[in-house]
């Protein structure tokens, strides 16, 4: 399994979003080809919120990008990064990732914002 730490990444404030609103994931349904799982960590002042994403089809995906949320104590978004995951995965392959976030949140969520797939059409 490949360790992926995010370095650099695309982030911003809900203040800073409310004009057109949170990111959302560009695939629907990246639920059906893909499992997410993280916890966050308190480390040095900051959470980092780690995982694993897991291909759960028999075709390869390329340029995965996960969106990263802060969420407050109501469940609205604080905080959203979006990264490159920074590997491709095979088939029924998985990776893990390492994000920093914002600290003292009350929760965190990771989704797939976007990926290709590496299927013949």
């Amino acid at each position: 399994m490949a360790l992926v730490v995010v370095t650099g990444a695309l982030g911003f404030s809900a203040g800073y979003a409310s004009a057109a609103g949170p990111l959302q994931p560009l695939v629907v349904d990246w639920a059906s080809y893909f499992t997410v799982d993280w916890e966050a960590t308190p480390l040095d002042g900051r959470a980092v919120v780690r995982g694993t994403v897991s291909n759960t089809t028999g075709w390869g995906a390329k340029r995965i990008q996960l969106l990263v949320e802060g969420l407050d104590a109501t469940g609205q978004i604080v905080e959203q990064r979006v990264v490159w995951l920074g590997v491709d995965l095979p088939p029924s392959s998985h990776a893990a990732f390492e994000v920093p976030m914002a600290p003292a949140l009350a929760s965190y969520r990771v989704r797939i914002f976007a990926f290709d797939t590496s299927r013949r059409k």
